[in-house]
């Protein structure tokens, strides 16, 4: 997912290009508890009419194990979803911060004039892989967008790098 922050100004020095790439959510907060309820009354009401019986202990017990599993595949699937990246795009500078699940953030910068957008189109590990390049170094943009997702970020960063050299 591309968004745009646009109300993000610096006084010093005009940004031309600020966006926050995020993997796609399929569920939101409220979306994720609606699911958890379904789910919940579909474990639990099958047990109802068993229970004090054994065959109803051992429904409880394989259905609460399989809910906690469900939930920590929940939670991993949100830790998953914590990770994004921030692309600024001044007249000086380009600065890509890489937010980690792990909460670990990778700081990469470069000068607008010496960096470069790649996209390999036949890349093996990825369709439409883009990178940025400066200074020597290379890094991975966009990793967990989609391949028309990243064709529109080199166009955006592009065009934010010709406004920022001519600027």
């Amino acid at each position: 997912m591309l968004k745009t922050l646009e109300n993000w100004t610096d006084k010093r020095e005009p940004t031309f290009l600020r966006m926050r790439l995020a993997p796609n959510r399929s569920l939101d907060s409220y979306g994720t508890k609606i699911v958890f309820l379904v789910i919940a009354c579909g474990f639990l009401l099958p047990i109802v009419p068993f229970i004090g019986s054994p065959i109803g202990t051992t429904l409880t017990i394989f259905s609460g194990l399989t809910f906690y599993l469900f939930l920590i595949m929940l939670q991993k699937n949100f830790q998953e979803g914590s990770t994004f990246e921030e692309i600024s795009i001044s007249k000086n500078k380009v600065i890509v911060v890489h937010q980690e699940k792990n909460k670990e953030q990778k700081i990469w910068e470069g000068n607008p004039y010496w960096t470069r957008v790649k996209l390999d189109i036949n890349n093996a590990k990825l369709k439409n892989y883009l990178t940025l390049a400066g200074k020597g170094r290379y890094i991975e943009l966009g990793a967990f967008l989609s391949p028309d997702e990243r064709i529109e970020l080199r166009d955006k960063i592009q065009n934010a790098l010709a406004k920022a050299n001519s600027a």
